[in-house]
């Protein structure tokens, strides 16, 4: 395990302070950001040094980005890694994409210098009380490396694979999150239209057998993950309740957009052939469309 004497942060935004002073506790630490106040801040509440230069990172083995932009991570790269021990590890928790790690990957590669993704999962007030999680791709000994480090961020920790895993995670849970409220903003306004109590409706949907957890909990988790599309509610029955949805959304004026576009995916899987298959089978379109891309 690499000796850690301290550890530099680069970004003391919403996001960056409160990550930057749980390290804190627990190494000395040397900070950067634009924002001369938040320096100021770092240098009062948590002993901070402040990085005047690139060379002063001569001796520091861990650097930590949480930087508003894969660009602004790339900059800082560009700048920083001639002058990094050549035992280092850049541990990026921004929210990027696996395209990015890679990019600062080959940044560092040429100095002998290492990447891992840590992609941060929670909100400000999460990440203060220490409740925060962490989505981790890398090589293992370069995890192994910032271990400690990881572990002052947050307990919680999943990796998920190789380099980039952990940042992919994190975009496609978020994309679901944000896909998912759009589908939930659709159902509100049709029970409001339709006179449902909307504290029922919560309940329903939250029901562990219900709309929200099973399309993961058992069709995915089982039937998807295992090829098995015998049996169960047919592809054609979900298609025919999924028109239901849309003609009762047209007769009460409210627009659909999420469950409109999912009820297209219906109507193709039906014609690809799975009508009488499990509607989980609609994931074998995908299947089809799929062309794998390039190794990185």
């Amino acid at each position: 395990m690499t000796d850690i004497s301290k550890v530099a942060i680069y970004g003391l935004g919403n996001m960056g302070f409160p990550l930057a002073k749980r390290i804190a506790a627990r190494f000395p630490v040397q900070v950067f950001d634009l924002n001369e106040e938040m320096l100021a801040r770092a240098k009062s509440e948590l002993g901070a040094e402040t990085i005047a230069s690139p060379e002063a990172l001569s001796q520091t083995r861990i650097v930590v980005l949480c930087l508003p932009s894969p660009k602004a991570s790339l900059a800082v790269l560009r700048q920083i890694a001639p002058h990094l021990p050549k035992d280092a590890v850049v541990v990026e928790t921004s929210t990027v994409n696996p395209e990015d790690i890679f990019a600062c990957r080959d940044v560092l590669a040429p100095h002998g210098l290492r990447v891992i993704d840590a992609s941060l999962m929670a909100g400000v007030s999460q990440m203060e009380a220490g409740t925060a999680s962490l989505l981790i791709g890398g090589e293992s000994d370069a995890i192994s490396a910032c271990q400690p480090v990881l572990d002052a961020i947050a307990d919680k920790q999943t990796v998920f694979g190789a380099l980039g895993t952990g940042a992919a995670a994190k975009v496609i849970n978020n994309a679901v999150a944000h896909a998912v409220m759009v589908v939930v903003a659709e159902a509100g306004s049709m029970a409001t239209a339709t006179g449902v109590s909307i504290d029922k409706l919560i309940g329903l949907l939250s029901d562990p057998q219900m709309g929200l957890h099973r399309p993961l909990t058992y069709r995915f988790a089982k039937r998807v993950v295992e090829g098995d599309y015998a049996g169960g509610m047919p592809l054609d029955a979900a298609r025919k309740d999924s028109r239901l949805a849309l003609d009762l959304a047209q007769t009460e004026g409210v627009p659909l957009f999420a469950i409109q576009a999912a009820h297209s995916v219906y109507e193709m899987a039906s014609r690809a052939g799975y009508a009488r298959e499990d509607y989980a089978a609609i994931a074998k379109l995908w299947d089809d469309w799929h062309v794998p891309a390039v190794p990185k």
